[in-house]
């Protein structure tokens, strides 16, 4: 039986905080989108890995990812 991975909270970006880099829409482009204004948003929480979504968190440059 395949280990099932740890699922994530809610999470968002901080406007404010986004550089617009992006990384996090490259890591998990299923979870985020451009907003079109040089800023990254949350497009799905459904089923996003916890383990990721820390790494994608902790590598994010203006520390925009945040639980909620």
């Amino acid at each position: 039986m395949p280990e099932e991975k740890p699922k994530a909270r809610e999470f968002h970006v901080d406007q404010d905080l986004c550089t617009g880099c992006n990384d996090c829409i490259k890591a998990m482009p299923q979870h985020f989108a451009d907003t079109g204004e040089d800023t990254a948003e949350v497009a799905n929480y459904e089923g996003a890995d916890a383990v990721k979504l820390e790494q994608v968190m902790k590598a994010c440059p203006g520390k925009a990812i945040k639980w909620k």
